[in-house]
């Protein structure tokens, strides 16, 4: 395939995009094609006994080519890397094809690539990563048209295991809409109980002065492994001198025994909040706040602020507070300034009993050139310092980082990198 592409690409005039110029035909002129390379080099090491001692080099580089029409994705990655052992390969493919005239039936094969993620209201019910994509492969069918209705399902092998997919997602019914994710990892031996199963079902309205989303989460027939998320927004009772209020109520259940690869419910949680978010529209200040209620235990019950401003002069200000039930407290304020050419800021973190002081400051001779360095350390007996400094520069396409990392009581490390993107 990528032996075809590079030939198309070829006879298409290089590295550049769009239809065909050269007046051949080879082309269709609804096609785009097109190729790029990202390469990447780092360096990393330590001082020890007052010399520098590399301990590890990286280099990865990619070459992708891919044909763009409205029927036809063909998408093909190799790699040259190394970090240990040299490898060359394949690292990415796919091929997805549509019935010409009408957005209604399609298919698709792919290597390392389409992972499984489903979206959450404030955090993802399945996040990216959860399985590695280098080891995904498979097909899949796709359909839709009807009023902006889309579906696709894939089936796929992850590593001998057994990955299907299926998203459904509804037209805008005027008032509704409706979102339906579905993941099943079976597997015989590697996985306890055999397989893992996520459904998640996003509800979104829109009820003109309040609009209600949900999230319900859950596996199929197993009691105690749901979780469902809400919040209703868009509830403006007032605006002020300073802009708009908006109150959102949310609601966060989960079962006991839910376990749905995902950091967004923990076992039996029942947590209320109701947040206050200001929209300014004169000035260029924003504020929020918001409170929990933990209805089984004090852990998570409690007051969160949030506000930030831009004075007239460039100075920035951030503020966050949060105070929790059963003792356990944080908070940050931050300041910055800067021009066209430097800046500097400063920011007290306070964590329970600990307090510490970071700073930074950055210049940039030139646009294609910055230096920055940062300072830290707490404000108690310990203080514990670090410091960071780096340099980077680009040329064009390429990019080049050096940088040193001090912390207190382990040696300097630096780190090299270089960077490019060609197209």
């Amino acid at each position: 395939m990528i032996l075809l592409l590079t030939a198309a690409l070829l006879a298409g005039g290089g590295g550049s995009t769009g239809p065909d110029s050269s007046g051949t035909g080879l082309i269709p002129e609804d096609w785009d094609f097109g190729y790029c390379a990202l390469f990447q080099a780092n360096a990393a090491g330590s001082w020890t006994d007052k010399q520098p001692l590399m301990d590890s080099t990286c280099f990865d580089a990619e070459f992708s080519v891919y044909t763009l029409s409205r029927e036809v994705d063909l998408l093909a990655t190799a790699v040259a890397r190394s970090e240990g052992s040299p490898e060359v390969g394949l690292r990415r493919a796919r091929a997805s094809v549509r019935w010409p005239g009408t957005p209604w039936l399609g298919g698709s094969v792919h290597y390392a690539d389409r992972q499984p993620f489903i979206p959450g209201l404030r955090q993802p019910v399945a996040e990216w990563g959860w399985i590695n994509a280098d080891s995904i492969m498979g097909f899949g069918v796709s359909g839709g048209g009807i009023l902006g209705f889309q579906a696709f399902y894939l089936l796929q092998e992850v590593q001998g295991d057994t990955l299907e997919q299926l998203n459904v997602f509804s037209p805008w019914l005027g008032f509704a809409g409706l979102d339906y994710y579905r993941a099943r990892l079976a597997s015989g031996d590697s996985i306890p109980g055999g397989e893992v199963i996520v459904n998640a079902l996003a509800i979104r309205t829109d009820f003109r002065y309040a609009s209600p989303w949900l999230v319900i989460t859950g596996s199929d027939g197993q009691a105690g492994r749901w979780a469902l998320s809400g919040d209703i927004r868009d509830i403006r009772p007032f605006e002020t001198g300073w802009g708009r209020l908006e109150v959102v109520p949310g609601i966060r259940f989960a079962g006991d025994s839910v376990d749905l690869v995902t950091d967004a419910y923990t076992p039996g949680q029942r947590i209320l909040t109701l947040g206050t978010y200001l929209e300014s529209r004169r000035y260029m200040v924003s504020a929020g706040l918001e409170g929990m209620v933990d209805l089984e235990s004090d852990s998570l019950s409690g007051v969160s602020a949030t506000a930030g401003m831009v004075s007239t002069g460039g100075v920035t200000w951030d503020m966050m507070l949060s105070v929790f039930a059963d003792g356990d407290y944080s908070g940050t304020l931050a300041t910055g300034i800067s021009d066209g050419f430097a800046s500097a800021g400063m920011m007290l973190e306070v964590i329970d009993d600990s307090t510490r002081l970071n700073g930074t400051a950055s210049y940039s001779p030139r646009r294609d050139v910055c230096a920055e360095i940062s300072v830290a350390g707490d404000l108690d007996d310990s203080l514990q310092p670090s410091c960071a400094v780096a340099v980077s520069s680009a040329l064009g396409p390429v990019k080049g980082l050096l940088a040193v990392d001090w912390t207190y009581g382990s040696s300097p490390v630096f780190r090299l990198n270089l960077r490019g993107f060609l197209r």
